[in-house]
């Protein structure tokens, strides 16, 4: 088989997928992607293919809202992603109807649909700043782990447009779970959240806030500054405030010192 026969092979469900949608047909047209994968999983330039078909048929709103709950009404993974990529274009007009979805993606058993939900609040989020960020912080104290761990990655999403006014809410946003005791939300908050994200977009406050939540006696808080400065932009950070890391290092619980080894090794790493 010829290099050109793999291409034709591997793209000829977009096709049928675009006639499935031409046909009113979004479960046809999921069942079509999940097929291009393997065993369930679709990879992700399928996905991008899938929605540049999507955005070329340009259906209306109501189209796209009606093929998302058609789409949610079935348990596959590939049918509720492909829901939540429908949906992204109307973050910005229809943030109502997106964010009930979103919180139903959030809260989903598969973690790939979570994510998702994440980047899909994230978008809302962007798109509508004033509208959505009130409910955010009541799901970020909220009493399911799950909706709490997608506030933090959509505030990460936010926190790439680097829009300067933001960064003192986006901060204040994820503060509360900084306490959290639950790994799915810890590892999502210092290491990704802050150390990937929040330390490159507004590295001026986010230093500030660290060198303030250290002194916070909780273990978790001080475990998430830690592991803020374990990422790779985060050690960055962490070499202009080793003072930092210098008094976490006094904190004598086996949690905290595990975190600040991790964060030194990676400083380390950057000097060597």
């Amino acid at each position: 088989m010829t290099a050109t026969d793999t291409t034709s092979t591997s793209t000829g469900w977009l096709e049928r997928f675009e006639r499935s949608l031409h046909a009113g047909d979004p479960l046809g047209a999921s069942d079509t992607l999940r097929k291009s994968g393997v065993n369930g999983w679709v990879r992700k330039d399928h996905y991008d293919l899938a929605v540049k078909v999507i955005d070329r048929i340009d259906p209306a709103p109501r189209v796209r809202l009606d093929w998302a709950e058609r789409l949610l009404a079935h348990p596959r993974r590939v049918d509720k992603e492909l829901a939540g990529l429908v949906l992204w274009p109307l973050a910005r007009t229809h943030s109502r109807e997106v964010t009930r979805i979103g919180y139903r993606l959030a809260r989903d058993d598969d973690w790939a649909v979570r994510e998702t939900a994440a980047a899909l609040l994230g978008q809302v989020l962007t798109e509508t700043w004033a509208d959505t960020i009130p409910l955010l912080r009541e799901w970020v104290s909220g009493p399911d782990s799950r909706l709490r761990r997608a506030v933090v990655v959509a505030a990460k999403y936010a926190a790439r447009t680097r829009t300067p006014e933001w960064a003192e809410p986006l901060l204040d946003l994820i503060e509360p779970a900084l306490r959290d005791r639950e790994e799915y939300v810890r590892k999502s908050l210092g290491p990704f959240a802050i150390g990937d994200q929040f330390v490159r977009s507004y590295p001026d406050a986010t230093l500030a806030r660290l060198r303030k939540w250290m002194h916070d006696p909780d273990e978790n808080v001080r475990w998430n500054v830690a592991m803020a400065l374990s990422a790779a932009s985060g050690a960055r950070l962490g070499q202009k405030a080793p003072e930092i890391l210098e008094f976490l290092a006094t904190d004598d619980r086996p949690f905290v010192r595990g975190a600040v080894r991790a964060a030194q090794r990676r400083i380390r790493t950057l000097v060597a």
